[in-house]
């Protein structure tokens, strides 16, 4: 998930395409990927930020997603915290963005650390009525998680998925943003 974050940062940066190795260094290794075990010297340069904003979901963009009827916030955080009944101190409030759909980022993964296959990916958001054609906004509650939804989504053909990079830690803090509690819709 921060190898995720930092991806997406970059990429609302300006950054085009960047890469994430799926299952970390140790999938390079295990799949007999060159190696060397040399030090090499870097030739330092400029990067000019020119922010994305096709990328970034705000607070202002997900309460309206939220209640459009024809969008999806997608809540990728546990059970509890989507439920309410885990909280975070950082946080003034539990529960969720109201009308969020729940699927928790790890179902996106496979157990060797990198994406699940785009079948089993692709049954999990049908079945929880997302569209490849979909306006969608990913949170979770610092949006590390969420960029890797974000990541596993946007394979899969989701372009018009967003990172609510703020996500709860920002959603929760604006009392005049409604939460709601309680259990789980799948």
């Amino acid at each position: 998930m921060r190898a995720a974050r930092v991806a997406w940062m970059l990429e609302y940066a300006g950054m085009k395409n960047p890469l994430i190795l799926e299952g970390g260094f140790r999938a390079w290794q295990n799949s007999k990927c060159p190696v060397e075990n040399r030090r090499r010297v870097l030739v330092p340069s400029e990067f000019n930020a020119n922010f994305n904003p096709a990328v970034l979901a705000t607070a202002g963009y997900v309460r309206s997603l939220s209640s459009s009827g024809t969008g999806f916030v997608l809540d990728v955080r546990s059970r509890g915290e989507f439920e309410g009944s885990e909280k975070r101190e950082c946080c003034p409030r539990s529960g969720r963005v109201p009308g969020a759909v729940w699927l928790e980022w790890t179902n996106f993964l496979s157990e060797k650390g990198g994406f699940q296959s785009r079948r089993s990916i692709n049954k999990q958001l049908r079945s929880r009525g997302l569209r490849s054609s979909s306006d969608i906004a990913v949170y979770c509650h610092r949006g590390a998680r969420a960029a890797a939804a974000f990541y596993a989504l946007r394979s899969m053909g989701y372009t018009r998925t967003r990172n609510y990079v703020g996500s709860w830690h920002e959603w929760s803090s604006k009392k005049n943003f409604p939460a709601e509690l309680g259990g789980a819709t799948t």
